[in-house]
């Protein structure tokens, strides 16, 4: 019902049906919260997703590396790096180990944000921790790759304008 209600965009519906699960219903889990935040980050509702997260620590939850992944991936394609980054700072210092996931969704965030080098510095971080690329990280790779492309050749155009 919850997943329903997010995919339709009717978030007041969910926050009610978030607070009767917790009051009356039955206990929310990690997992309801997850399927919520990654509703507002398809909605485009990164704001709102700080407040589910608000909601889910003072009931005493915590955060998995899902809810991490879920939220890194909500922020970051609403275009809020700098708290991305903070996130991912907050995670490692909880002891939760970023995994391919994590870092495929940094290095993506980034790419599209046009931070090229702090994308390239969460591959070096990804491959330094021993985490395994796989076929998404070969994806956002080739994106990379066409951004720094692009980078350069508009700082070719640059200098070549500068001699005109």
């Amino acid at each position: 019902m919850m997943s329903s209600f997010v995919k339709k965009g009717y978030f007041n519906e969910t926050w009610g049906v978030l607070n009767e699960m917790g009051e009356k219903v039955c206990p929310t889990d990690i997992a309801t919260y997850n399927v919520i935040v990654q509703g507002l980050g398809k909605m485009g509702r990164a704001d709102l997703a700080t407040s589910v997260l608000d909601k889910l620590i003072k009931q005493g939850g915590y955060l998995d590396v899902v809810m991490y992944n879920t939220l890194i991936n909500a922020l970051g394609k609403a275009s809020r790096i700098d708290e991305v980054n903070k996130l991912f700072e907050q995670m490692k210092s909880s002891g939760i180990n970023p995994d391919v996931v994590t870092f495929n969704t940094l290095i993506e965030v980034h790419s599209k944000a046009g931070r090229l080098k702090d994308a390239y510095k969460f591959l070096k971080m990804m491959l330094d921790a021993g985490c395994t690329p796989n076929h998404v990280t070969d994806t956002t790779l080739d994106f990379l790759g066409k951004e720094i492309e692009k980078m350069r050749y508009q700082k070719a155009s640059m200098v070549r304008n500068k001699d005109d």
